[in-house]
């Protein structure tokens, strides 16, 4: 099936980021806008506009959304040949592009490479972790085939890493063999090389001589304690310094081996993914360190699903998109676990969750600390 021209589809998708998230919030671009209130100028591209208005409640996707797109052509025309598809990249075959969408993004949040990259998509290898399935197919061709390889620790069902490397392998090569060159988008949550498993998927491309590109990302294990209004490092409380580790090994198993009393950083930051009963004793194990600065009452405050939505209706409470609200919870190492399991008796897991510990967890700039506020009615 032929590639639609990606400026004209990347100029829908962007009208239709516009129309959700520019559009119905702020203004509404007149139907008749004159041509000259907008212009393009080299490299160096700028709008202006002397004529729009306040938006209704209701925008309706008419004339005006044509013009918006007509508009972001214009713009995107000279920057055409700044495509990664195959064919600007100079190689006549199937390419594999490993991209990370940052922390619960939504589609105004990716950049402008990352939506290129889906416009173009003949095949989405996406995680559940990442982009939505709902956002992921605005913006892709009618074309694109789309396969959730999600895979979480303590669930067996889920995908195994070893079949997620094959699938790549197996989907580029069918290409070669059927003589098509397609671009295949392996999209995944945070960034793909901090905590991703991007290695195992690059050496298995690299051992079927398949070209790959690689788009970076904000992780989670940055942008989940500022989301939760914890900064990584602050000079009044003396955090300097922070490392970061994993909560569970590859194997699912908490971490454990290391000499906590002696790792030589400020703050630690966990990713956690599992049970509660995991976090429990990882929280055993680094206050067993009995130190000064990592003991029972050390400050420790857990993030989950960090980025997601802090405020939820009333008639959402049972839903299941309460699963997808960030909660936060200040505690110190001996009553976190504790702590969480009594503002919500059913909480089983915190998965998927960042654990902070260390003086800056007390620290909540941004008023989060509160596990779910209520609109009322």
């Amino acid at each position: 099936m032929p590639r639609p021209k990606t400026t004209s589809h990347l100029a829908r998708a962007l009208c239709a980021v516009c129309g959700l998230n520019v559009l119905t919030t702020c203004c509404a671009f007149r139907s008749n806008l004159p041509s000259e209130s907008f212009h393009v100028t080299g490299r160096q591209k700028t709008i202006t506009s002397s004529s729009y208005e306040p938006a209704c409640d209701d925008v309706k996707r008419t004339d005006q959304h044509n013009v918006v797109r007509s508009k972001i052509l214009d713009l995107l025309r000279d920057i055409d040949s700044d495509s990664p598809s195959s064919e600007r990249m100079g190689v006549e075959s199937t390419v594999v592009h490993l991209v990370g969408t940052g922390l619960n993004p939504s589609l105004a949040d990716l950049p402008l490479k990352t939506l290129r990259l889906l416009c173009e998509a003949d095949v989405v290898l996406y995680d559940n972790l990442g982009l939505s399935a709902d956002s992921i197919m605005e913006v892709v061709p009618d074309h694109c085939r789309t396969i959730c390889v999600g895979k979480r620790g303590d669930d067996g069902t889920s995908w195994k890493q070893a079949d997620i490397d094959a699938l790549i392998r197996e989907t580029a090569e069918a290409s070669a063999e059927a003589g098509e060159d397609r671009t295949i988008v392996r999209l995944k949550g945070g960034d793909p090389f901090l905590f991703g498993r991007a290695r195992t998927e690059i050496e298995t491309l690299r051992e079927g001589r398949i070209p790959y590109t690689y788009t970076p990302a904000v992780s989670s294990c940055v942008a989940g304690p500022h989301l939760a209004g914890i900064p990584l490092t602050d000079p009044l409380l003396g955090c300097q310094s922070f490392g970061v580790w994993s909560g569970t090994d590859a194997l699912g198993r908490v971490t454990g081996g290391k000499d906590w009393r002696n790792v030589g950083v400020d703050s630690l930051v966990f990713l956690m993914i599992g049970r509660l009963d995991k976090l429990d004793s990882l929280c055993e194990s680094l206050s067993a360190a009995g130190t000064e600065s990592l003991n029972g009452d050390t400050p420790c405050a857990v993030i989950q699903n960090a980025g997601g939505p802090r405020v939820l209706q009333a008639n959402q409470q049972k839903s299941n998109d309460r699963l997808a609200c960030q909660r936060v919870w200040r505690s110190t190492l001996r009553r976190i676990t504790s702590d969480i399991r009594a503002s919500d008796s059913s909480i089983k897991t915190v998965s998927p969750a960042v654990c902070v510990v260390g003086q800056i967890a007390q620290l909540d700039l941004l008023d989060c600390n509160v596990v779910i506020k209520d609109k009322e009615k």
